[in-house]
């Protein structure tokens, strides 16, 4: 048989081309047990040369021995010549020698540039060039290389799982589940759904969209429910807080209706799933109109799987959601959840107690306020060890005094308080309670002092506790007066809060006209607030004028008419006033009875009953809140207005004042210049009486000099400078009157503003310091002024030089001496001083010229304070305005920030209210 022959048979086995990858091709032509290879291949070529055979199988085959001995450069020679249908082989081997020896590029080149019809040979092509990016570095080339033989060749051997250790090695796991997914769903195998949940499991698919994961657990529901099961729960963990979860949710409630998911199988992790993924809804940050899409079949699906006590929840829940929102329920739907609701196991719990908790916080961080009130309630209500009975009755006036005759003077704590509490206690204590505030005092006398004494007026929110030793109130038991009960106050005053405190009611009846019409209709409006709360009728004596039996029988027909409005009511005879000791006991006697009546389910009821009030009253105070917002906007635009106005009446009086003040000073100046220029010509000419017929003429004109000097010193001295510094005096006296009336200008601008603000926010203060400041410059510059030496006849006029000339010239001459001295007193006369007196005025009033120049600036700094506590007020105000224009903003463009927490807080009320009732009408039957 030839060559060919042999291989033509051979490529028609299927494990043919498996040889030709593993490159063991050789052994098909030669016998197991041969040695020598080469030679034997040697001898064969030369055989099959002689024979004119084709050549090209046994250099293929040769090509492969010298591979596997590592001669690349020989097996390239052998494969080069190979030209039957191996060649695209050969190629594929002569690149693979290329890549042994380390001749990367060229591989490479020869790789791509096969044309094979193979799937195997293209298969190893791509693994082949796969191998060579990653030996590369080139992380992009392999990445595509490889993802491009998973979608051809997914079943070639080690295509997928060198794939999958390539994008762990990359962390590139959206490749990695995408590979896992496609896998899983086409090989149907377990290990692929493991190694897909196993990335879902360790976070990777976090932000991959819920929807591709739909066929693989279509698939894992058919087949495998345990890994269904897995793969939900471990996508759900890795949603739960992403971006996508709601997309999660929304292809959760596809998958339930699509699969028809059903109670046909055991689920162990996905009733939990469901429940803490509704627990999270109602909590979390969501919006309501976000909520509305996913929650209804969400809870359809939850109330389908859960089981055991969780089942009574979920029905609970749908019940709550179908009321509020009944366009997403069906029919049968929510008569299913009510059935399930009848038969679920039930407990009573503390759900009320940990809602109202949440809710405070949350009102509290909303800055709702405090709402201590409704705290101290909860905490009431949840504390089974005290049973607290309410007085009632149509008059306050005689429930206060029957409860004088039970708690003393402790009755008189607070008679105006609107809710009034007595608990019996080793030491007295008053604890005033509001939505606000939590205040605790010592003693009665404390607490009345404090609030004002026993006249004064509480708000409608005020609760007043006074703990105290009280002889006739048993352990364990408290008296509640509520204010409104019978009066006109409305049924939404903030006092009937505090009803559902009430385990039972004690009813005081009208001695004169037992049960009447007034009383009847009270009782009838408690039964209906309270129907299950039991009540107890106290009947005040007769006059005395009846015996004991008497009253008995009056007592046992006003029981028996009272019984067909309350069924199993008592009545016990009791003064109001002035009990006997057996009257007293028998109050004793019932008080000590009903405190062992104490119901936890009543108190859950209760504690309910009073979250939908406190949520009422957020909704309310949140209505109210953005009232008094808007007005305070207002009233705060109006004060900026106001006080914008006020800083320009401060800077009319200011630009007023320091003209008036500067204009006065300056008049002073002007007067004494005006004064100077006067009486200095009138001195100097005067100063020619100084000359006579003996004077020395040829130094008259110094001595002259002297002598006018000397009187000019005097005059500045002891008049002008006296003068101007009463006139200074009286210019500050008069700058202090002006200062005094803006003074007082301001502070009744001042009061009028703090006024209208309430408080004590401004306090225009002028610096009256400047007046000090001005009285020590004029003293010191009116004390003494430097006035320098005149040369008032020494200057070289024309007029001086013929005086000192002719002095001179003629002193020799004794008989023109009286001639002399007539010219000299005529020269001195008829001068022109004027500009003498101007020197000696700038001289003497420079100083007050460069006062007068700070004038301005030391007025300003008169008015600096109150001109910046007004302006500071101003920017302030404004900055309020700004802040309070935001907020209200925010709630009306927002509201649902504030609306979609409590209507979620009433739906989880409403959730609570349903368990609370099956509850209670389990204990019932």
């Amino acid at each position: 048989m030839n060559m060919h022959g042999k291989y033509v048979n051979q490529v028609m086995d299927m494990g043919f081309e498996q040889q030709l990858v593993h490159k063991t091709f050789y052994e098909t032509l030669i016998d197991g047990g041969e040695r020598d290879l080469v030679g034997t291949f040697g001898d064969m070529f030369f055989a099959a040369y002689r024979d004119g055979a084709d050549l090209s199988s046994i250099r293929f085959a040769q090509g492969e021995v010298y591979f596997h001995r590592r001669d690349y450069e020989t097996a390239i020679f052998k494969w080069e010549n190979v030209h039957n249908d191996l060649r695209p082989w050969a190629q594929k081997n002569i690149a693979d020698s290329y890549y042994e020896l380390g001749q990367l590029q060229l591989a490479e080149e020869l790789y791509r540039s096969i044309e094979a019809e193979s799937e195997t040979l293209q298969a190893e092509i791509i693994l082949c060039l796969f191998s060579l990016y990653r030996e590369f570095g080139e992380r992009e080339k392999a990445d595509e290389m490889i993802k491009r033989g998973v979608a051809l060749y997914p079943d070639y051997p080690n295509m997928t799982e060198w794939a999958r250790v390539f994008f762990e090695e990359q962390g590139d796991w959206g490749s990695a589940i995408e590979l896992a997914l496609g896998e899983a769903v086409r090989t149907s195998t377990r290990r692929w759904a493991d190694i897909l949940t196993g990335y879902v499991e360790q976070g990777h698919a976090r932000m991959m969209a819920p929807a591709r994961f739909s066929r693989c657990l279509t698939l894992l529901y058919e087949t495998d429910r345990v890994k269904f099961e897995r793969l939900v729960q471990a996508l759900w963990n890795g949603y739960q807080d992403s971006d996508v979860y709601f997309s999660w949710l929304a292809e959760w409630n596809r998958l339930y209706d699509e699969l028809a998911i059903g109670r046909d199988y055991e689920w162990k992790r996905i009733p939990a799933l469901l429940a803490r993924a509704y627990d999270g809804l109602v909590r979390g940050p969501y919006r309501l109109k976000e909520l509305v899409e996913v929650v209804p079949l969400l809870l359809k699906s939850w109330v389908n799987l859960a089981d055991g006590r969780g089942m009574a929840t979920a029905a609970a829940a749908l019940l709550a959601w179908s009321e509020k929102f009944p366009e997403g329920f069906d029919d049968e739907t929510v008569k299913n959840a009510a059935k399930q609701l009848v038969c679920a196991d039930r407990q009573s719990g503390e759900a009320g107690v940990a809602l109202f908790e949440e809710m405070a916080d949350w009102a509290e961080a909303q800055h709702a306020g405090s709402h201590f009130r409704f705290r101290w309630l909860v905490r009431q209500l949840s504390d089974l060890r005290t049973h607290r009975v309410l007085v009632a009755g149509a008059s306050r006036n005689e429930r206060l005094a029957f409860l004088r005759t039970v708690v003393g003077e402790a009755a008189l704590v607070a008679p105006s308080a609107p809710v009034l509490v007595w608990k019996n206690g080793g030491e007295i204590e008053v604890a005033k309670i509001s939505d606000e505030q939590f205040t605790v005092f010592a003693s009665i006398d404390e607490f009345q002092q404090a609030s004002g004494g026993r006249g004064s007026r509480f708000p409608d929110d005020a609760v007043i506790e006074c703990t105290a030793p009280l002889s006739l109130v048993p352990q364990e038991v408290a008296l509640l007066d509520i204010g409104p009960l019978g009066g006109r106050a409305s049924s939404d005053h903030e006092a009937l809060v505090s009803f559902p405190l009430a385990d039972s009611i004690l009813f005081l009846l009208n001695g004169d006209d037992p049960f009447s019409s007034v009383d009847e209709q009270l009782v009838l409006q408690l039964c209906e607030r309270a129907p299950y709360t039991p009540i107890h009728f106290l009947l005040p004596p007769g006059d005395g004028m009846i015996d004991e039996q008497e009253e008995l029988r009056i007592a046992r027909e006003v029981e028996a008419h009272i019984r067909t409005i309350v069924p199993g009511a008592n009545v016990i005879v009791y003064s109001p006033h002035a009990p006997s000791r057996k009257q007293q006991q028998a109050l004793v006697d019932l008080l000590g009875e009903v405190r062992h009546h104490r119901s936890s389910v009543r108190r859950e009821e209760a504690i309910l009953a009073t979250i939908r009030q406190f949520i009422a009253h957020l909704f309310r105070q949140r209505a109210e809140a953005e009232s008094r917002l808007a007005e305070s906007i207002v009233w705060r635009k109006e004060m900026a207005a106001k006080l914008n106005g006020a800083i320009h009446q401060l800077g009319d009086q200011q630009e007023e004042k320091t003209a008036k003040i500067v204009k006065t000073f300056r008049a002073v100046l002007e007067e004494t210049r005006a004064a100077l220029a006067t009486a200095i010509p009138d001195m100097l000419r005067k100063s020619a009486d100084f000359v006579r017929e003996d004077s020395d003429f040829a130094r008259v004109h110094l001595e002259l000099n002297d002598q006018v000097n000397k009187q000019l010193r005097a005059y500045i001295d002891e008049e002008v400078l006296p003068k101007l510094h009463r006139a200074m005096e009286a210019w500050i006296a008069a700058a202090k009157e002006e200062f005094d009336e803006c003074q007082a200008f301001l502070y009744e601008m001042g009061e009028g503003f703090n006024a209208m603000f309430g408080e004590e926010r401004l306090k225009l203060e002028c610096d009256f310091r400047i007046l000090s400041d001005w009285q020590r410059d004029i003293d010191r510059l009116a004390g003494g002024a430097q006035i320098d030496k005149l040369n008032i006849f020494l200057r070289r006029t024309p007029g001086q030089l013929l005086l000192k000339g002719a002095g001179k010239l003629l002193g020799a001459f004794t008989q023109n001496k009286a001639m002399l001295a007539q010219k000299y007193k005529q020269l001195i006369e008829t001068q022109d001083y004027a500009d003498v007196a101007e020197t000696v005025a700038e001289q003497l009033l420079l100083p007050f010229e460069w006062f007068a120049k700070s004038l301005e600036r030391d007025i300003a700094q008169f008015f600096q304070a109150p001109s910046a506590v007004l302006t500071e007020t101003l920017e302030r105000l404004e900055l309020e305005i700004a802040a309070q224009e935001r907020e209200l903003k925010q709630m009306r463009t927002n509201p649902e920030a504030y609306r979609d927490p409590l209507v979620l807080f009433g739906i989880r009320l409403r959730q609570c209210e349903h368990l609370a009732q099956a509850v209670s009408a389990a204990v019932q039957v």
